[in-house]
């Protein structure tokens, strides 16, 4: 690959961290207070597809659902066990 395409996929991968940090539906600290509080949970109850540690964390803190459930199914978290894999990851990858 030369200089101007790998400058070109450098300039594209910037941008789409900067596009998927402008969607965090929180601010980073809260975040990982969520991502720790699934994670223990899961470690100690087990996933059972669900997104009740999800549900009980948003419910705790009085923070609505949506838009918050359709950021976490399109990074892949439709269940608890999910969100504390891949959308932890996405979250990681691009704060």
């Amino acid at each position: 690959m030369n200089k101007a395409n790998l400058d070109r996929k450098k300039a594209w991968k910037a941008e789409q961290k900067v596009l998927a940090k402008a969607a965090f539906p929180l601010p980073n600290d809260l975040l990982a207070e969520f991502f720790e509080f699934v994670e223990v949970s899961v470690g100690k109850e087990g996933c059972d597809r669900s997104r009740r540690f999800t549900e009980k964390w948003l419910v705790s803190k009085q923070i609505a659902q949506e838009p918050f459930t359709s950021w976490l199914e399109t990074n892949g978290g439709f269940c608890d066990c999910e969100v504390a894999g891949n959308v932890f990851q996405h979250w990681e990858e691009n704060r």
